[in-house]
């Protein structure tokens, strides 16, 4: 009898605990599915037969996107289809992610390459210049950290190479790819990226900050490593409708090409679309943007800006790069546009010529244009 009542005793001083315990829910599982279909109109100063036609209006992309979380784990993919001519389907990016906390975050897979103030340093469609170069809206695999709080961002990366669509031991770079990296005879490898952002908060919002890359450059035919090395400035001012982005890099590339291959030359790549571009040279860029807001039928606001960026190459005899885009973004929630006006002087994607406009020009180059009306449906 004292032995069952003992029992009892005991049972009753374990169940209480168990059942006072607040156990953690199971995490919920949440996924969103989103996306674009996007057109363009486009009107080049460099193409007479289409000027006759008064234009030609193309498929420009459809994309997928999917963000899910389950706790502290979170999931984002970007997959994008355009035109089998701009390289058909490929991962803009893809990345699990781990919350270590509010402020922190690892990143694993396709992910973003932290240069620059954001994601963007510039307002309209085309980007600025330093997009076409590998420094912005650009994703490679690897690994990252990153913090935030109220007055800086500090993030930190290790990207192993750059999207790698084959597998073979000597397989060069697909052009098939979102961003610009290094293609044809040479690779990206072992890349390290580390930038640095302070906010000031106030009346008038700025950031200042710096970017560090440096990594290697991995030649197929010589089977050596070259180096790369970036350094970036940046400053980033929102006063009440006005938003204004600058930046400044310095990059020098020296890949070990095969002998009788120009060393001051590297090849980069995009859209299936692969040109020549200066291994060494400093970009100077100013993006200014002024948003209106209106309440006018489907109208939410109209942002008006300018995007400016010259190239200064390392090689005095080499034509120097410019680019200015002018124009305007229309919020018409979930249609979006972009009407700009796109000048290039010695830029690829801007002229008839384009393999060697990022290297050596032409010195009897004018300024083209191309006026460009991007409309799309995103959900």
């Amino acid at each position: 009898m004292k032995s069952i009542s003992l029992v009892l005793l005991l049972s009753c001083f374990i169940a209480v605990p168990l059942n006072g315990q607040e156990v953690d829910p199971k995490p919920k599982f949440d996924i969103d599915f989103g996306g674009a279909l996007r057109y363009n109109y486009v009107y080049s100063s460099w193409k007479p037969n289409q000027q006759k036609r008064g234009g030609d209006i193309g498929f420009e992309v459809f994309r997928i996107n999917v963000d899910a979380t389950y706790g502290d784990l979170e999931l984002h993919i970007d997959q994008r289809f355009y035109s089998k001519a701009f390289g058909g389907a490929f991962l803009k990016y893809g990345w699990f992610q781990y919350n270590l906390n509010k402020e922190s975050h690892l990143k694993l897979g396709l992910i973003p390459v932290y240069f620059g103030p954001q994601q963007f340093n510039s307002n309209s469609w085309f980007f600025q210049l330093p997009f076409y170069i590998g420094f912005e809206d650009d994703h490679d695999m690897g690994i990252s950290y990153d913090y935030e709080n109220e007055h800086f961002r500090l993030d930190v990366a290790f990207h192993k190479n750059a999207e790698a669509l084959t597998f073979g031991d000597n397989a060069p770079v697909s052009p098939d790819r979102y961003s610009y990296d290094f293609s044809g005879r040479n690779k990206e490898v072992n890349q390290f990226n580390l930038r640095f952002n302070y906010k000031l908060n106030g009346a008038v919002k700025q950031l200042l900050g710096t970017s560090v890359q440096y990594g290697g450059i991995w030649n197929l035919d010589t089977q050596e490593t070259g180096t790369q090395a970036a350094l970036g400035l940046h400053y980033q001012m929102d006063y009440k409708r006005i938003n204004l982005k600058t930046q400044f890099i310095s990059y020098n590339n020296k890949p070990e090409n095969s002998d009788g291959e120009s060393r001051d030359i590297i090849e980069m790549a995009a859209y299936n679309f692969p040109y020549n571009t200066a291994a060494k040279a400093n970009t100077y860029s100013v993006a200014l943007a002024y948003t209106i807001p209106v309440n006018w039928g489907p109208f939410n606001s109209v942002q008006l800006y300018n995007d400016y960026t010259y190239m200064d190459k390392a090689i005095a005899t080499w034509e120097d790069t410019q680019m200015n885009v002018t124009g305007m973004f229309l919020d018409i929630k979930p249609v979006y546009i972009y009407i700009d006006y796109a000048q290039g002087l010695n830029h690829p994607w801007l002229e008839p010529n384009p393999t060697n406009a990022l290297t050596t020009g032409d010195p009897n180059n004018g300024w083209e244009s191309r006026f460009n009306i991007n409309i799309g449906f995103y959900y």
